[in-house]
C-alpha cells in the first residue's frame, strides 16, 4: 500500500506542475514560431547555395546554349548552326554566317544531371577565363575562344509525346548525315589511336553518335575550318571528345583546360605525342 501511495503522490506532483506552469507552454510555442521565422532566411540561403553549386555547370553551359526550339520545322538556332557547318564544309556558307558563327569552335552536346558534363565543365570555364594568357594561348594569335552548347534534353515548344525530346525526334534526323559520318571523320586522327583505336571504349562512344537514342553526353566536337588537313576533315571535324582525361592526370579545372587547349592547338595527345 505504501508503494501505491508513493506512486500516487508522484503523479499528483506532475499534475500540479502541469497545472501551475501551463502558462509557460504558449510562450514556448510562440518562441519556437519566432525562432523558426528568424531562421528561414538562413535556411533559404543554405538551400540556394547548395542548389547554385549543384547547377553551376548547367548555368555555364546554358550561357553558351544554342536552342533546339523549332527543330520540328528544322528552324531552330541549333539547326541553323549545323546547317552552317555543312554549308561551310561544302563551300556555300555566306559571309554573314561565317562572321556570325566563326570558323573554329567547340560544339558540346550536354544535358541536365550529366556527371561527365559537370566533370569537364570547369575546364571550359577556366580556358575561357585564361584564354590568351600564360599557358593558354592559341597557336594562331588572334583566335577567340568559342563554345556552343546544345542541351539534348531541352524542353521545347515542338510537338512531342511520351519521352520524346526535340533532339531525338527531330534534330538528329534533320542532320543525320552529319552525325552518321562523324565517327569515321576522326578515325585517322592521332587522338583516335591514342585512345586505343577501333577496339576501345572511345570507338564505342563514337558509334553512339550514329544513333538518336544512344547519343551520349558530353560529346564535344572541335570544328576547325582554319586548319583543314589532307585528307580533308569531314565537316571541319578535327576531333571529338567525350568525358576526356585532364592533361597530366591532374583532375583540376586547369588539367581539363590544358587538354582542351591541346585539342584547339592540335598539339600533345592530339598530335600523336604521348599522354
Amino acid at each position: 500500500m505504501g508503494i501505491l501511495r508513493a506512486i500516487g503522490r508522484f503523479f499528483a506532483k506532475i499534475g500540479r506542475w502541469i497545472r501551475d506552469t501551463a502558462w509557460v507552454q504558449p510562450l514556448l510555442i510562440v518562441g519556437g514560431i519566432f525562432a523558426l521565422i528568424f531562421s528561414i532566411p538562413y535556411i533559404v540561403d543554405g538551400v540556394k547555395a547548395a542548389f547554385d553549386s549543384g547547377n553551376a555547370s548547367e548555368t555555364y553551359y546554358y550561357n553558351h546554349r544554342i536552342s533546339l526550339n523549332g527543330s520540328e520545322k528544322d528552324e531552330s538556332d541549333a539547326d541553323k548552326l549545323l546547317d552552317y557547318i555543312v554549308d561551310k564544309y561544302e563551300g556555300r556558307a555566306s559571309q554573314d554566317d561565317t562572321n556570325k558563327y566563326g570558323t573554329k569552335f567547340y560544339l558540346s552536346f550536354v544535358q541536365k544531371g550529366c556527371v561527365g558534363c559537370e566533370t569537364v565543365q570547369p575546364g571550359f570555364e577556366t580556358l575561357e577565363k585564361e584564354w590568351n594568357s600564360g599557358e593558354f594561348k592559341p597557336t594562331n594569335s588572334g583566335e577567340k575562344f568559342k563554345l556552343y552548347t546544345i542541351f539534348i534534353d531541352e524542353e521545347t515548344d515542338d510537338t512531342l509525346t511520351g519521352t520524346d525530346t526535340s533532339f531525338k525526334k527531330y534534330f538528329w534526323y534533320n542532320h543525320a548525315e552529319f552525325f552518321e559520318n562523324a565517327a569515321t571523320a576522326v578515325e585517322d586522327r592521332p587522338y583516335f589511336s591514342q585512345q586505343g583505336g577501333s577496339s576501345s571504349n572511345y570507338a564505342d562512344l563514337l558509334q553512339k553518335i550514329d544513333s538518336a537514342t544512344d547519343f551520349q553526353t558530353p560529346t564535344t566536337f572541335l570544328i576547325d575550318f582554319d586548319n583543314i588537313e589532307s585528307p580533308t576533315w569531314t565537316y571541319g571535324i578535327s576531333d571529338i571528345l567525350f568525358n576526356f582525361e585532364p592533361k597530366g592526370g591532374n583532375e583540376s579545372s586547369y588539367g581539363y583546360a590544358r587538354t582542351l587547349m591541346e585539342c584547339w592547338n592540335h598539339t600533345g595527345i592530339f598530335n600523336g605525342e604521348d599522354k
